[in-house]
């Protein structure tokens, strides 16, 4: 089974993967312009995939 350590990396691995798919499917590496609504889009998902890290973390950190 994995350790504590195996399940943080995974937990922070799949945090970057979503955040590596979504910003590729909202085109956030394209060379166009981007549009101000997926800007916004592409912030608040940033801010959830930054909540999810953390308190993942704390979870398999302290408990």
């Amino acid at each position: 089974m994995l350790g504590k350590l195996g399940i943080l990396i995974t937990i922070l691995a799949l945090v970057l993967l979503f955040f590596i798919v979504i910003s590729l499917g909202a085109g956030a590496f394209s060379k166009g312009k981007i549009k101000p609504e997926t800007k916004k889009y592409l912030k608040s998902v940033n801010k959830l995939l930054i909540i999810i890290a953390v308190v993942g973390s704390v979870l398999v950190l302290f408990l």
